[in-house]
């Protein structure tokens, strides 16, 4: 071999093993599939964007969109999916694709739907940081009513009341498998329940069910935790939501993370939010002080 020959020899060799040292190449490209065009999808894609690398967005309109398969199926290993809601993520799970994937706002029941291979995202704030809270604005309360569809949340309503019991509430779970159901299940709850925390579920907190929901919590003087900032802008005391924005920032940290091989630290956990109505709360007779109040957002009244 010639001395030329040699030097060429050794010179792919360093490459290839300062390429092993420095792990995949960055993400050059990320793609984006939102479930609909709802404000929180909006935003988390607001977030997405903010970080400066390419991005395209996409919107679900169907279960067979021959473009979105086709953006799937072209995203290779120097890209990135982040499917925001259920529908996007079914659809990029029933798509090949080597990119890195991220499933961010999963809710409990799209669970079986998922590649198990793929990094999710719940799109419930964590029951711990409910707890917490509960404890800051509802100091009296001890019992708290759990009202679920089992056929959605029957895990997710057993984890949950799990973590209530460890801190120290009595929980009184109320199955609720149809919208006939839940006028029944709301009367058993009537005198034993504190307050009323809900969970992500389209069978019992539908937007046809926000009247009776709230009348039940106003006649009885029992609270209700609303599952995000449309509810408390209806009616209920509180609820505490992600800061969509922050949220959309987080999945892409993380996705950019696992595609680099995970050799760097965990991003910083996204941003909740606590918004509460002051007019339900003077309706139900619960009062803040100001230091609680300046750590929460007040919405329109």
């Amino acid at each position: 071999m010639s001395m030329g020959a040699a030097v060429n020899v050794c010179g792919r060799l360093l490459l290839a093993f300062v390429s092993v040292l420095a792990g995949p190449a960055l993400a050059q490209r990320v793609l984006v599939l939102s479930s609909n065009d709802g404000t929180q999808y909006r935003q988390a894609l607001a977030g997405i964007q903010k970080h400066g690398l390419p991005v395209e967005a996409y919107e679900v309109t169907g279960d067979n969109d021959p473009t979105l398969t086709s953006a799937i199926t072209r995203a290779g290993r120097d890209s990135v999916i982040i499917a925001l809601g259920g529908r996007a993520s079914a659809l990029v799970a029933r798509t090949t694709t080597v990119a890195t994937t991220v499933n961010c706002m999963a809710v409990s029941s799209d669970d079986g739907k998922l590649p198990a291979n793929a990094l999710v995202v719940p799109l419930e704030v964590p029951i711990e940081t409910h707890i917490h809270w509960l404890k800051r604005l509802l100091p009296q309360a001890h019992s708290v009513g759990l009202l679920y569809d089992p056929a959605q949340n029957e895990r997710r309503a057993s984890d949950v009341a799990g973590a209530l019991r460890r801190a120290g509430f009595q929980p009184n779970l109320e199955p609720v498998g149809s919208p006939s159901a839940l006028p029944a299940a709301l009367h058993r709850l009537n005198n034993k329940s504190d307050v009323l925390q809900a969970l992500p579920d389209t069978t019992v907190f539908a937007r046809e069910h926000s009247r009776a929901l709230l009348l039940f919590s106003f006649r009885n003087f029992i609270p209700l935790i609303g599952p995000n900032e449309g509810w408390v802008r209806a009616g209920s005391l509180y609820a505490i939501d992600w800061d969509y924005p922050d949220l959309g920032r987080y999945c892409l940290a993380l996705g950019l993370r696992q595609h680099g091989g995970n050799r760097t630290p965990s991003p910083p956990a996204a941003k909740s939010r606590v918004l509460v109505n002051l007019r339900s709360a003077e309706l139900l007779r619960v009062h803040w002080d100001a230091d609680t109040l300046r750590m929460v957002e007040r919405v329109p009244e």
